[in-house]
């Protein structure tokens, strides 16, 4: 497997796990472990990359901790807590994140305890002619600058009710596990909208294909979907040239279709590929596969 990605979960049959099988569990112990003497470094790193790109923002976000898989009714249970994207650059991304990670090991048993591990949303979209939606990510994105990729994002704790923007306004029992775990399914629907301007009309239920980490940012998870569009190639392109929301966020659009999909491990498009979108490939792949 490509070093850049580890599989945590993959799904066992296409086209994925439904939304009325997954489960969130939010609770205040899955949060980020604090590290004294790394929490100055955190606000150094933050103030440096805001600095190079002001279009940053430490909004908050869900932490990923732990899946729960129960093989008898196929339930799939996130377990999270909340962090910020000013603690995911300052750990995940910091320059001495393997010394956090052997200090989370050390500290916990768990190389991640002390990583922000903010989690993102992939989505894995094809079209009603068979082809894949892949972007080439804009340069002024917080990671994988310049590199193809799938739409995707992040849950956002500020759109579900009772949650907020800002780290410091949360309170998680403010938010039910249910509303979460609508977040988590429609931020993905929400994404696919706004960078690629698809009517949220056009786009069928989400189904989880599965949860990889992204090793080249310490591990970070991310929650890829597999999402039917009703469109075709062509008429996608159309609404991607005209623009949406989050249009800044990317600078092409490429079709592939799915069959070369199945087989891209080894192409030149693969080497130019984000983490996030190597490890929905590979998930596809694999619950194809099985």
């Amino acid at each position: 497997m490509d070093p850049e990605i580890s599989v945590i979960f993959a799904a066992s049959r296409p086209p994925g796990v439904p939304q009325s099988k997954l489960r969130v569990k939010l609770l205040e112990e899955y949060n980020r472990k604090t590290l004294p003497s790394h929490e100055s470094k955190i606000k150094k790193i933050w103030g440096l990359r805001t600095e190079q790109n002001p279009k940053l923002y430490n909004g908050s976000k869900f932490r990923f901790h732990s899946l729960y898989t129960v093989n008898n009714s196929g339930e799939v249970t996130f377990g999270l807590g909340i962090t910020g994207y000013k603690d995911f650059i300052g750990t995940n991304w910091a320059d001495n994140a393997a010394e956090l990670l052997e200090s989370g090991r050390r500290d916990f048993s768990n190389s991640q305890a002390y990583m922000s591990d903010a989690l993102g949303v992939g989505a894995f979209v094809q079209t009603a002619d068979d082809c894949v939606i892949f972007i080439r990510r804009s340069q002024h994105v917080g990671e994988a600058q310049g590199l193809w990729d799938i739409p995707g994002g992040h849950p956002e704790p500020g759109e579900v009710k009772g949650g907020a923007a800002r780290l410091e306004d949360i309170v998680l029992t403010d938010m039910t596990d249910l509303d979460v775990r609508n977040e988590l399914i429609y931020s993905t629907i929400r994404e696919i909208r706004d960078e690629i301007n698809i009517p949220e009309s056009e786009l069928e239920e989400p189904y989880l294909i599965g949860l990889a980490k992204n090793n080249t940012s310490s591990g970070r998870p991310s929650a890829e979907f597999f999402v039917k569009c009703t469109l075709h190639s062509s008429k996608v392109m159309e609404l991607y040239k005209a623009g949406g929301a989050e249009a800044d966020e990317s600078t092409g659009l490429k079709l592939v279709p799915l069959a070369e999909v199945m087989s891209m491990e080894n192409t030149d498009m693969w080497k130019k590929m984000a983490p996030s979108a190597k490890g929905c490939v590979k998930m596809y792949t694999l619950m194809i596969d099985s």
